[in-house]
């Protein structure tokens, strides 16, 4: 039988292969991969961790790659340095820079939970690719510039404040919560709230993972997602509505722990056990405090170094919280440890197999994938929720079938749920 050289990057992660691709090994061709079966980061970093940059293909695989290679023309990689960052805005290195510089001075609110008439006593700018442009604050132009416009839903872009800002932000969402809490408002925007809050402490206690107290103010965001799902199934739906155009780890941690409390709930997991699996699932990335910021907001594919280097996160996370002293729940470290584990063994940092993965483990490793594939990053646009279930399906051999059928069932009713609405 031929095989046909294929370059390794002419193939687009996150896409399903509709051939076979084979590795050489001396003179011997290998299968690595079957026909229908995603192409993931995970499978992109085995190859690059072995140094393998052409794959092989049979001749009825040629064409089948050849259909393949038309049909993600205008989404394949059109710019990949050494490096990996990718795109021409990311050519010149002060573009990088630039990129950087915006993504770190700057913070993302929700323009949901501005309230129109409602005052503000900080900046708020609308975020472009690598620049911010002043939107609303004491310094506008508006005829009453320190007031949120009527038009404030209207507003497509990102909106963000500066770091330096954020205490004058969580005493703007203080008031409000003080505000709507003695009247009756719209489910949106009480969650909105919920939301915004929930984000602030997350992102303190990702930024301080050692103290124990912001720990415990992540027990009380858990305990606060909780509730408001077990009260209203239909405040589930409205508490995944975060507006993260970027990946923040605050907000990635946050979804992460809203959708695995729902998968919780829907296999009936008593309310004891939602709290520890939501509290380990809110800071199953504490251990990226510990990595270099810019190799975990990188704009572009990891180097094998970088990606050894945010592997260690799940090890990292365990000596973080060691540190803290919080006295963690015994449950609440599986979905730290456990989320990037593998029901076929392929996953990291034990390499564990099939019932050695906690149940938390397991729904987490669904969950936290699901989110990083359909969060957009600057190099690459989010995918939908069906393209991604689509891919976690096709990995049967690594995620808990029943867990997954759990999954697409809770996210099929919310979406039928969020159509009535």
């Amino acid at each position: 039988m031929k095989y046909n050289p294929v370059p390794t990057e002419n193939l687009k992660v996150d896409t399903v292969l509709n051939f076979d691709i084979y590795t050489k090994h001396k003179d011997r061709f290998v299968l690595f991969r079957q026909k229908l079966h995603p192409f993931t980061e995970d499978v992109l970093y085995k190859l690059v961790e072995s140094k393998i940059d052409t794959l092989y293909v049979t001749k009825e695989g040629l064409i089948e790659f050849q259909k393949y290679s038309l049909s993600i023309k205008d989404k394949i990689r059109t710019d990949l340095t050494k490096e990996g960052f990718t795109g021409p805005i990311f050519n010149k290195p002060e573009n990088v820079e630039k990129y950087y510089k915006t993504f770190f001075d700057h913070y993302p609110i929700e323009k949901q939970a501005l309230i129109p008439g409602s005052k503000v006593n900080f900046n708020i700018y609308e975020k472009k690719d690598l620049d911010v442009e002043l939107y609303l604050g004491p310094f506008s132009l508006y005829d009453i510039p320190d007031t949120v416009p009527d038009d404030i839903s209207e507003c497509n872009l990102p909106l963000v404040i500066e770091k330096k800002d954020i205490p004058l932000y969580k005493e703007y969402m203080q008031d409000l919560t003080k505000k709507y809490s003695k009247q009756k408002t719209s489910r949106e925007l009480q969650l909105s709230i919920v939301r915004e809050n929930s984000k602030l402490v997350v992102k303190d206690v990702l930024e301080n993972p050692r103290s124990g107290k912001n720990i415990k103010k992540s027990s009380e965001v858990v305990e606060t997602l909780i509730g408001a799902v077990l009260y209203n199934d239909d405040n589930f739906y409205n508490l995944l509505k975060i507006t993260s155009y970027d990946y923040y780890t605050y907000s990635h941690s946050l979804n992460v722990c809203t959708l695995s409390v729902g998968l919780g709930i829907a296999t009936n997991l008593e309310k004891s056990d939602l709290m520890d699996l939501g509290l380990g699932a809110v800071l199953h990335d504490i251990g990226k405090s510990l990595v270099d910021p810019r190799i975990i907001t990188k704009p572009g594919r990891l180097t094998e170094k970088e990606y050894n280097e945010v592997k260690k996160h799940v090890i990292n996370g365990k000596v973080v919280l060691d540190k803290s002293h919080s006295q963690l729940p015994i449950k609440s470290y599986f979905p730290i440890l456990q989320h990037h584990e593998k029901l076929s063994g392929k996953g990291y940092p034990y390499g564990l197999k099939g019932e050695k993965i906690h149940l938390f483990g397991r729904i987490t490793a669904i969950v936290d994938f699901y989110d990083a594939l359909t969060t957009k990053r600057p190099y690459k646009n989010a995918n939908n929720p069906f393209e991604t279930l689509q891919l976690i399906s096709e990995c049967l051999e690594d995620y808990d079938t029943e867990l997954l059928k759990a999954f697409v069932m809770m996210l099929g009713h919310q979406a039928a749920k969020s159509e009535k609405q």
